[in-house]
């Protein structure tokens, strides 16, 4: 993957992201990593992938200390991927929160926003 000269994802990103299946990955404060799927995770627009965060993982507990966040997206038959990097924004219950998750089956999740730094395809 090469870094792009940009930090907004394109409509095409976005309808990429927001059609495979995402993987995120963080380190803890001991530089220990963590990887996982994010099935919620979506684009919201050129700059912010969101997800919403159920079970309190690991990962949440090392972006709320900092880490920075990588997600990828790839489909598996064309070989085609993207990777963003950037740090999160979390939402616990706070007047956003509410908005985003009053017509979830997740009232009580948190809100994470993905604010894109860097973008490699």
């Amino acid at each position: 993957m090469k870094k792009l000269d940009t930090n907004k994802l394109t409509d095409k990103q976005i309808k990429f992201f927001n059609e495979h299946l995402a993987y995120m990955a963080t380190v803890n404060k001991e530089g220990k990593p963590d990887v996982g799927p994010k099935g919620s995770l979506k684009a919201i627009d050129a700059n912010t992938l969101q997800y919403l965060e159920k079970t309190k993982s690991e990962a949440y507990d090392n972006l709320k200390n900092g880490s920075e966040a990588a997600i990828v997206v790839a489909d598996v038959p064309t070989h085609k991927a993207f990777r963003v990097r950037g740090y999160a924004e979390t939402h616990e219950g706070d007047d956003y929160a509410k908005k985003i998750l009053k017509d979830t089956k997740f009232p009580n999740a948190y809100v994470v926003n993905i604010k894109i730094d860097e973008i490699d395809a």
